[in-house]
């Protein structure tokens, strides 16, 4: 329970709204863990299943199915959600304690700015 609250806390502060939380849920990433192992491609993908899941939805009546759309993504929550899951794999890797309450998106977007000097660290 507590990782679930760690998890809300964590995409609100930044700027992550409940569908897409919610639509994460549903992918499986439920936890500020679930964040470990994805790249940068991996959360585009996500994004683009939550946009468009694919399948239909039931008709009323006769009517036939319809497509199901999804929910909808922003590109700003796209963007966020892309650099809350670098973050949090940043502090995995740096091996420092990750804190839910205390990565605010100010934080968050610094790490998410120095991230071409992180991932090639030979062209500094």
């Amino acid at each position: 329970m507590a990782a679930a609250a760690q998890f809300t806390v964590y995409l609100t502060n930044c700027n992550v709204n409940n569908a897409v939380r919610q639509g994460l849920i549903d992918q499986g990433i439920n936890t500020c863990d679930s964040f470990l192992g994805y790249n940068d491609g991996d959360m585009k993908a996500v994004c683009r299943r939550m946009i468009q899941p694919g399948g239909t939805l039931p008709g009323r009546g006769a009517a036939a199915g319809r497509a199901n759309r999804g929910i909808p993504v922003s590109f700003v929550a796209e963007t966020n959600l892309r650099k809350a899951c670098f973050f949090r794999n940043y502090m995995h890797r740096i091996q420092r304690p990750f804190m839910a309450a205390a990565a605010t998106l100010v934080l968050v977007q610094d790490v998410w700015a120095d991230r071409f000097d992180l991932e090639n660290p030979d062209r500094c």
